[in-house]
């Protein structure tokens, strides 16, 4: 603002300072809050938080309680180490050439006992080539030639096997690992020639072969009683993308799609379970039962109470713990959460009522069109008001999570890979990427062998995991 914008609203008189000084609090206010977020307390991700102590932004404040346990293995942890095994596959003999007193020969004496040391070790990766012969002979009767048939999976004049293929496949799409890397691990194992472009076709061709089991995966979780949803952005082919997860402990899907809502969430639509997400407004739409993430939750108070500092945040995250601790303790012993359930949600509802007697709705209305600005808080509060029976399903029915890390866990990888990697050439390369990571989030929840698993589904029969609605 110039001095004589300043002085012709000082000039208009006193409402017009006064309307300007307001104008200027809430931009002020908006900026401050703004700088104040971080991972902690908003839906920031970690890697906008910087790296400089320096920085305007407060140190994050982790939502985690201090236990008082040491840090490592707990008592009871039973652990694990490298133990001898009966059978060894080859045995090395170390005998004395000579007596260490006298220097007799000790080459024939008898043998008194012996200790032993074993050596865990792998033999060094070797590409065994097989060729298949398919003989063409005449019969001696008729005089017809017939040829004889190559195996179904041996399809070119030279192609590499599924073990070949399928660690590949494992490094790249399991551990993330880049195509140019990738390819460079294959060729320094196996001495065998492995190109970016090798990985790439034999990638598409394991997504082809798993397109089956992506459309029945997709309608088995549309009939599932409990499903997470979430969603990260990714650029593909130089544009924004969006990667939705659709999940639940035993069951995972990725799928790649332009919008982060709308035509996005059309699967969802018929959905009549019980949706697990965050307050992103294309899910509560949703005609279906829902339970909002509390993890989000507890962050948005950490902020109001932290940064803001409104006292009924602090008291309301405290009530939120002591829910999620009592419902822990109920499923290990067995009983019910009834008294003590109805209680907790009381006080809830006492602090949301606090709340919203300390934020009242603002009371100057702005120039022009629209209405007065509510506030984060305000608008917080009255989310948790009108939508209580969502946010405090968990505690009425044991058998829902409290937050929607099922979902973000499963597609958290997707950053990792974009971190290492950077973003996807194609959509095709992310459509790709993302059904084959759905077969093995899967696999892995199932407790399956990933790497035994891939190389089925390059020897033509993948293993599948179960498919069953829970």
């Amino acid at each position: 603002m110039t001095r004589e914008q300043a002085e012709a609203i000082y000039f208009q008189g006193k409402e017009a300072v006064i309307d300007c000084l307001l104008q200027f609090a809430a931009r002020l206010q908006h900026v401050e809050e703004q700088v104040a977020k971080n991972s902690n307390n908003s839906s920031k991700p970690p890697s906008s938080d910087g790296l400089s102590k320096e920085t305007l932004k407060p140190m994050p404040q982790s939502l985690r309680k201090k236990t008082g346990k040491k840090p490592g293995a707990q008592p009871g942890h039973t652990g694990k180490t490298l133990l001898p095994v009966e059978s060894p596959d080859q045995i090395v003999e170390h005998r004395p050439a000579t007596c260490q007193k006298c220097d007799a020969d000790l080459r024939n004496a008898p043998d008194v006992s012996y200790t032993r040391r074993q050596v865990f070790e792998m033999p060094k990766p070797k590409v065994i080539v097989t060729e298949h012969r398919a003989f063409t002979v005449t019969c001696s009767c008729c005089g017809k030639e017939s040829s004889g048939a190559f195996p179904e999976e041996v399809k070119n004049p030279v192609q590499y096997g599924p073990n070949f293929l399928g660690l590949a496949t494992y490094l790249h799409s399991v551990h993330l690992l880049p195509y140019h890397r990738c390819a460079t691990i294959m060729r320094e194992l196996t001495d065998c020639s492995f190109s970016c472009g090798s990985l790439h076709r034999a990638l598409t061709v394991a997504a082809e072969c798993l397109s089956h089991f992506d459309r029945k995966l997709q309608q088995t979780l549309s009939k599932t009683a409990l499903l997470h949803a979430d969603e990260t952005g990714s650029r593909v082919a130089g544009k924004s993308h969006w990667v939705h997860v659709r999940c639940n402990q035993r069951l995972c899907r990725l799928f790649l799609h332009e919008r982060r809502g709308g035509e996005a969430v059309r699967d969802l639509a018929d959905y009549d379970g019980r949706l697990v997400s965050d307050f992103f407004s294309s899910y509560v739409r949703l005609s279906c039962s829902h339970q909002f993430c509390g993890a989000h939750l507890l962050r948005e108070l950490t902020f109001a109470h932290a940064i803001l500092k409104q006292p009924w945040a602090g008291s309301l995250k405290n009530i939120l713990e002591q829910m999620v601790s009592s419902c822990h303790s109920v499923r290990a012993s067995g009983e019910t959460l009834a008294a003590t359930g109805e209680e907790l949600a009381r006080q809830f509802d006492a602090l949301v009522g606090e709340g919203l007697a300390r934020n009242p709705l603002p009371e100057t209305k702005p120039k022009g069109r629209g209405r007065p600005a509510k506030g984060k808080v305000r608008c917080l509060l009255e989310r948790l008001r009108d939508y209580r029976e969502q946010y405090l399903a968990f505690l009425f029915d044991l058998s829902l999570p409290f937050t929607n890390n099922e979902a973000e866990r499963d597609i958290r990888m997707l950053k990792v890979k974009g971190k290492v990697s950077g973003c996807f050439r194609t959509v095709t390369g992310a459509e790709v990427f993302c059904r084959l990571r759905s077969y093995i989030v899967t696999c892995q929840k199932q407790g399956m062998a990933l790497l035994e698993c891939l190389r089925s589904v390059f020897a033509g029969s993948p293993i599948l995991p179960a498919l069953n609605p829970t």
